[in-house]
């Protein structure tokens, strides 16, 4: 299953730490926000519901809007620091997008 449409990414890399900016478009079906390839260590997300109107939802894998950990209102962040084998994944209302900033930490 492909995730859903990225607007833009970007990534700065410097010795052991990698960032990496995004923006992204949810939908119903729970994305993980932490895929980050070959990495395998520490990370600190930090996610923004860009969005004037409609809300994105943060949890595990099977995230709803029913169902979540986290309600992000609109203009809302949050801010997490993740093990390496933490996941958190997202959804949303629909056409709603999310500012992902990911720092990398080696």
């Amino acid at each position: 299953m492909d995730p859903p449409p990225i607007g833009f990414s970007v990534d700065w890399r410097y010795n052991s730490i990698v960032i990496r900016q995004s923006i992204i478009l949810l939908n119903s079906t729970p994305l993980d926000l932490t895929r980050s390839g070959v990495l395998d260590r520490p990370m600190v997300l930090s996610i923004q519901n860009i969005m004037t109107t409609g809300y994105a939802y943060l949890g595990n894998e099977s995230v709803s809007s029913s169902d979540y950990g986290h309600k992000l209102y609109p203009g809302q962040s949050f801010t997490i620091e993740l093990a390496p084998s933490d996941k958190i994944f997202a959804v949303g209302d629909a056409g709603v997008s999310i500012a992902l900033f990911k720092l990398d930490i080696g």
